[in-house]
């Protein structure tokens, strides 16, 4: 088990806030903009891996490993004319990872460095957004009025190809058992091919029962053809597929199982 920390990472991930002491009819602000950088690989990751040397320093090994991201935000704060206005995403994403690699071991006695180098394959991707905001509204005669809406959205599908690699340095307290530590790093993007809202409230009602399957589902393509007047609402609709960072560098450690000789 280790944890991964963002690399390559995806400035959208940010904060805006107003920082004016007033607000105009006009809606001159003055806003404090924070770019932040984010990727889906950042969290928690673990699994297992097993292994075949083929002779005292060269071998192959397969890992499955399953990543539990972390969130990343994005916040907005506004003071408007008449109220203000605030709102927060959140994503998170999850991947099992399949990765074959080769395996470079030296060292004769109990302390063994080593070195990996591989393919990572994910399978099973998923991100999930959810938004909420606030809208507070002041009439002319102090009259204020509240507007909560909240959403969620998954998206999922595809395949990911990636590459890995790592250095480490394994303990052998016995001729049979072992424990290890590494750094790893791991390059990596994800293109989802469907997007599902899952939940739209409006001061807590539920807004789903009366959206259509265009507004809810979404095919992400390659490439597509637009007609006017051709969409229909009883069907996903469609939008161009994104990539969406899943690299990181992070630290394992673990135990080490041997058998044979």
């Amino acid at each position: 088990g280790g944890y991964g920390f963002s690399a390559a990472g995806n400035s959208s991930f940010a904060s805006t806030e107003n920082t004016s002491n007033t607000a105009t009819l006009n809606n001159t602000y003055t806003y404090k903009i924070s770019n932040g950088t984010g990727s889906f690989g950042r969290g928690a990751q673990f699994g297992a891996t097993v292994g075949y040397m083929f002779s005292e320093n060269i071998g192959a090994e397969l890992n499955i490993g399953y990543l539990l991201g972390s969130k990343n935000t994005n916040t907005n704060y506004e003071t408007k004319f008449n109220g203000t206005y605030s709102s927060t995403d959140t994503y998170s994403g999850k991947m099992l990872r399949l990765t074959p690699a080769l395996r470079f071991s030296v060292g004769k006695d109990k302390l063994k460095p080593y070195m990996r180098v591989g393919l990572v394959i994910g399978v099973g991707g998923k991100i999930s957004v959810a938004n909420s905001s606030t809208d507070v509204n002041i009439s002319g005669g102090g009259v204020s009025t509240t507007t909560i809406n909240e959403s969620e959205s998954t998206l999922n599908g595809g395949v990911s190809l990636g590459f890995a690699a790592g250095v480490g340095v394994n303990y052998m307290v016995s001729d049979k058992f072992g424990i290890f530590a590494e750094v790893g790093i791991i390059t990596q993007s994800w293109a989802p091919t469907k997007a599902l809202l899952t939940k739209s409230t409006t001061n807590g009602a539920d807004n789903l029962s009366f959206m259509t399957t265009s507004q809810k589902e979404t095919n992400f393509v390659s490439s597509y053809t637009e007609t006017n007047g051709t969409s229909s609402p009883g069907t996903p609709s469609t939008a161009l597929k994104m990539n969406t960072p899943f690299s990181s560098v992070g630290i394992n450690v673990g135990v080490h199982l041997a058998f044979g000789k």
